[in-house]
């Protein structure tokens, strides 16, 4: 653990240094934040992207004076409204779990494919929308299969550590691609154990009862959250499958 902590180091120093000499003052790697806090909490926003807010920071062309702008402006919205900062986390942490249908929506709705009769565009969208689905949930229930020790509590950590800026900053469906191949370890887990494997950790102890049940929670709440998101774009998508949907000319 102590040479990972010194290779990080030794990886981010140069940048760290870069930056900051070049805004003279302290800057880390990262100087969007500001950026991304202004759009997660824009007062008609949802805590996620949105297209016209997007372009107002843009004109401000140094990174460190946009994110330091974008920080103050986010934290007057925060101010304003602190009883939105709830609601928009759970709206986050939704969008982060989404279905991955804004490609599909925005390229085929920009009549950049042509035309695609409603049969084949309703396969393309199963294609590109299932494997997340199945992925997850069988994530969900590999995790339920390992033991806790050191190795999973860091996986955990990463899960968490990864999530949670997500649903206090800006979210999107795209951001969890980052994790798709640890879903994968653990989804393959699963299918190679078979779903036996699931009662014998039922079985095992009252630990296993708890992580088994925790991952039925889970892929409930999955369902009812794709669910949500189906019914909610149901306008769209059905103008997206009409006879016009390649003309329909969504927004990013």
């Amino acid at each position: 653990m102590i040479w990972l902590g010194v290779a990080f180091v030794l990886v981010l120093a140069p940048w760290i240094v870069r930056n900051s000499l070049l805004h003279q003052k302290f800057t880390g790697i990262e100087t969007s934040m500001g950026y991304n806090m202004y759009l997660g909490y824009y007062p008609q926003g949802n805590g996620s992207f949105i297209f016209g807010p997007s372009l107002d920071l843009l004109t401000i062309m140094d990174d460190a004076e946009r994110d330091e702008v974008g920080t103050q402006k986010a934290l007057g919205f925060i101010r304003a409204q602190p009883v939105r900062i709830v609601p928009l986390a759970i709206n986050r942490l939704g969008f982060f779990f989404g279905l991955e249908k804004r490609v599909l929506m925005y390229f085929y709705s920009n009549d950049l494919l042509g035309y695609i009769p409603a049969r084949i565009l309703f396969v393309v969208a199963l294609a590109l929308l299932l494997p997340f689905v199945i992925i997850s949930i069988s994530a969900l229930f590999g995790f339920s299969l390992l033991k806790w020790n050191p190795q999973t509590k860091l996986l955990g950590l990463l899960f968490f550590g990864y999530l949670l800026p997500h649903v206090f900053i800006l979210s999107e469906d795209r951001f969890h691609l980052a994790l798709i191949p640890y879903f994968s370890i653990l989804a393959a887990l699963l299918w190679t154990g078979g779903f036996g494997g699931i009662s014998a950790r039922w079985n095992d102890s009252l630990t296993g009862r708890v992580f088994v049940a925790l991952a039925v929670v889970g892929a409930i709440f999955l369902f009812l959250n794709w669910g949500f998101e189906l019914s909610r774009d149901a306008g769209k998508i059905a103008q997206l499958f009409g006879p016009n949907g390649n003309n329909s000319h969504f927004s990013y």
